[in-house]
């Protein structure tokens, strides 16, 4: 976007006013009107393609086992090889590349031209369309490995399917998280070391003093795609990382900075990490074991889908429809876990920074592309994220409740 992410000058003033509910209003109200507008009607749209999105998908999905094409696709790929995992994978690849296909008008809109219209994408449409490709690439490889895998063990465990199901596939996010930041992000990004030292030196005593492993702070060009501020701390298993976009280092301050990175090293230090793969157990669990009774039920109820069983790959588009739903019912409940984390690693970085109007404006800049101020029940069904306004406000209560302690930090420097 093309409008300032608030008036300075009003966010001075934010940070003199000494309640935290008056402060948090002041600090909303220093994002221009038409600025708070043109986010809440991307917010709005987002909201809605989420819910196009579902329902799309779900009918694509519904259509390919109604026509007869699932049913097609695992004849063609038992003609192929006798071979059971080659099967899987031989039914996987066309199924990708055909529901990425019917879904890429969309994903074009979405992605590509909505981004542009509202100024959250610098990328030109041939590095746009080659990140696609790579992602199409990379979710085959993948998409194949992990049904290989789980189809084996639908086959072998009809009855038990769903716990080893479950395993399974907790089995490949830990993998994935250990080697996502090393094999897999490098192929959308480049990271190098950060070019400021100062600001690399501080990063790393920061991280030092909270028992983060990382003896190196990387910088990445998120800047060929947007100008979004972010940060990350991110692997497992050796593979830890610290990671900061180029335009957080062009567009934040030294406390800003301090903030953000403190705000990330709490997501590791609390293992929001393994605590968010412990959830993801629980409920891709609950999610399998959900479709182990309604599989078998729709299975009988509609003969004509040509599906012989859970083992089946050819019931992929009816298992993922089921999971998908299930995922659906939870998002509330998973939302809420989320913005739980979220805010405390606000606090985290808020102990770490000791900047709590730092925190606010950061806040304010995250707010270019995500709604500050939405109606609680949007936040609760949809953010994953607290609302700007609920950390706006967090913040100025930690604030309000050190405020001793940071007059004297201050009269200190």
């Amino acid at each position: 976007m093309d409008l300032p992410p608030f008036d300075p000058a009003l966010a001075a003033l934010a940070a003199q006013v000494e309640d935290p509910a008056a402060a948090t209003r002041a600090y909303l109200e220093s994002v221009p009107a038409e600025r708070r507008a043109k986010t809440k009607a991307y917010a709005l749209g987002n909201y809605t393609l989420d819910l196009a999105d579902g329902v799309f998908s779900t009918l694509v999905l519904v259509a390919l086992l109604g026509f007869g094409v699932s049913r097609r696709l695992r004849d063609w790929a038992e003609r192929l090889t006798r071979r059971k995992p080659l099967q899987t994978a031989a039914y996987f690849v066309p199924f990708f590349l055909l529901t990425t296909a019917i879904g890429f008008p969309l994903t074009l809109y979405r992605s590509y031209f909505r981004e542009k219209a509202f100024g959250l994408l610098t990328q030109g449409f041939p590095d746009w369309l080659l990140d696609q490709g790579k992602g199409l690439a990379l979710g085959s490889v993948i998409g194949s490995l992990v049904l290989m895998a789980l189809y084996g063990v639908l086959r072998r465990t009809p009855r038990t399917w769903w716990i080893w199901g479950s395993a399974l596939l907790v089995s490949f996010v830990v993998v994935l998280v250990a080697l996502g930041p090393v094999f897999i992000s490098p192929l959308f990004n480049k990271f190098t070391p950060v070019h400021d030292e100062a600001v690399r030196q501080e990063i790393l005593a920061m991280a030092r003093a909270k028992g983060i492993p990382a003896d190196d702070v990387f910088e990445t060009d998120i800047s060929r795609r947007s100008d979004r501020i972010t940060a990350y701390v991110a692997g497992a298993l050796g593979t830890t990382r610290i990671v900061m976009a180029d335009t957080t280092l062009r567009r934040c301050t030294r406390d800003e900075i301090r903030m953000i990175m403190g705000h990330e090293m709490g997501h590791y230090v609390l293992n929001h990490v393994w605590k968010g793969i412990a959830l993801f157990a629980v409920t891709i669990l609950l999610g399998f074991l959900f479709v182990r009774g309604a599989f078998g039920s729709a299975v009988a109820r509609w003969p004509g889908m040509g599906i012989r069983g859970i083992g089946d790959v050819a019931g992929l588009p009816l298992l993922m429809a089921l999971l998908g739903l299930f995922l659906a019912a939870a998002s509330p409940v998973l939302n809420t876990v989320g913005r739980h984390h979220e805010l405390e690693s606000d606090v985290f970085g808020l102990e770490a920074s000791q900047a709590p109007d730092a925190a606010a404006t950061t806040f304010l800049k995250l707010g270019e592309y995500r709604d500050l101020d939405p109606h609680p029940l949007i936040e609760l069904i949809f953010f994953d994220h607290p609302s700007g306004r609920v950390r706006i406000r967090n913040a100025m209560e930690w604030k309000q409740a050190r405020a001793p302690r940071l007059a004297q930090a201050e009269a200190r420097r």
